[in-house]
């Protein structure tokens, strides 16, 4: 293995504006670079929900079932925890700013697929390369972020990854939902807009600092998930609840939009994607308002009232009623706004620092199965059951996973 490091002369602390090779170049304060740096991944996070109001027009051009939307979304997930378990430490060796800038070269390249798509092969392809965006992104992003905040206010790091995280989530559908409800060519000219923008997050990418000092070259092979030793059961519970809280966001990300049209008759593109946006920016705004409180607190908290929100969710499924479902929305909205930015928290706390990259890729491997693993199962016992039976049995697994993670959290002591 090749060792590259800085000069011998350069003694800075992570985040003095170095390049991956080193050398010095302008690079803005450390308070601007962690707002630049939550910007990119605000904006590369948008970009894995763009085509979410969008299947229901690819399914009318191409003619596939519900199934491949599940299949679509899936690959999105399995690419993505790949990703993180293979390279959860390629920031950690390599930098990152290197990583960073592959994680945008890698949304680029999707959305361009996204762009010349002539069939779904194409479709399932740019969400495989947009999964491996988010992989390389989240664990890297919420890194660097940590390194840049001032030792006192790591906290503020980990609220604004998850606000940034939540943010782009939900402002990906609502976009694509109004250009593709009222602009012409919907399935390009969303596309052709964000490829602009990452255009502009990859300038901003310059004037981030670096924050590994001393790199090597990555080794991208799996070295284990990382869980630390000091307190391995409450970072295991809070993976748990992440797990839980991404199954709902994947839920609303994927099969919601079909239910919308089907089971609520409200076939606007704008109104599926505005329902989406609902719940992510619930979860955005109420991560502001508990960001002060302790993260044992918020993710219990969040845990309970994710329990009401699939209540009201089922209950709407089964009357038919859009105004319930709504209620449900903003209840599971500020449930997974809360346990995310609390088992967030809690595995930043939990990482030491040489191998942070890789702890809280370990976190976002939990995150993201829960993305894929249910949300596969609803849509398949959706087309045999029935949607109403597929989320009623959904929402039961996800209250035994609610109630596990309580039970491993509420002994813990001492911990914020």
């Amino acid at each position: 293995m090749t060792t590259v490091q800085a000069p011998r002369r350069v003694s800075r602390p992570p985040g003095t504006g170095l390049t991956p090779t080193g050398r010095r170049v302008p690079a803005v304060p450390r308070r601007a670079a962690f707002w630049l740096l939550a910007l990119i991944l605000t904006v590369t996070m948008l970009g894995t929900t763009l085509p979410t109001p969008l299947y229901d027009i690819y399914q009318g051009r191409w003619h596939f079932s519900a199934a491949i939307v599940t299949v679509t979304f899936a690959v999105y997930a399995a690419a993505v925890i790949a990703t993180l378990l293979l390279a959860g430490r390629a920031s950690d060796q390599a930098g990152r700013r290197r990583v960073l800038a592959v994680a945008l070269g890698a949304s680029a390249l999707s959305t361009i697929v996204f762009i010349l798509a002539p069939d779904v092969g194409a479709l399932i392809a740019a969400r495989i390369v947009s999964g491996l965006s988010a992989g390389l992104m989240t664990g890297t992003a919420t890194a660097a972020l940590t390194e840049l905040a001032p030792g006192s206010a790591s906290r503020r790091a980990s609220l604004v990854a998850t606000a940034a995280n939540m943010a782009g989530l939900g402002l990906g559908p609502l976009v694509s939902g109004l250009l593709a409800q009222y602009a012409p060519d919907p399935t390009k000219l969303v596309f052709e807009v964000y490829l602009a923008v990452l255009a502009a997050a990859g300038l901003i990418l310059l004037l981030v600092p670096e924050t590994v000092p001393h790199r090597t070259r990555p080794a991208l092979r799996f070295t284990g998930l990382g869980i630390p030793e000091r307190g391995r059961g409450e970072f295991i519970a809070a993976g748990v609840a992440g797990f839980a809280a991404f199954a709902l966001l994947g839920l609303f990300s994927s099969l919601v939009p079909g239910f919308i049209a089907g089971q609520l008759h409200q076939p606007s593109h704008a109104v599926q994607g505005a329902v989406v946006f609902l719940l992510l920016a619930v979860g955005a705004a109420s991560q502001v308002a508990l960001s002060r409180f302790a993260s044992r607190r918020v993710v219990l908290a969040g845990l309970g009232l994710l329990l009401a929100g699939l209540a009201l969710i089922v209950a709407a499924l089964a009357i038919s009623a859009m105004g319930l479902f709504l209620a449900g929305t903003v209840a599971a909205g500020v449930a997974v706004g809360a346990i995310f930015l609390g088992s967030l928290a809690t595995a930043n706390r939990l990482a030491p620092a040489g191998r942070r990259g890789q702890t809280l890729s370990a976190f976002f491997v939990a995150c993201y199965a829960g993305l894929v693993i249910p949300v596969v199962g609803v849509g398949v016992l959706s087309g045999l059951t029935g949607t109403f039976t597929a989320v009623l049995t959904f929402s039961a697994l996800l209250a035994a996973l609610c109630l596990f993670s309580a039970s491993r959290l509420s002994p813990v002591r001492g911990g914020r």
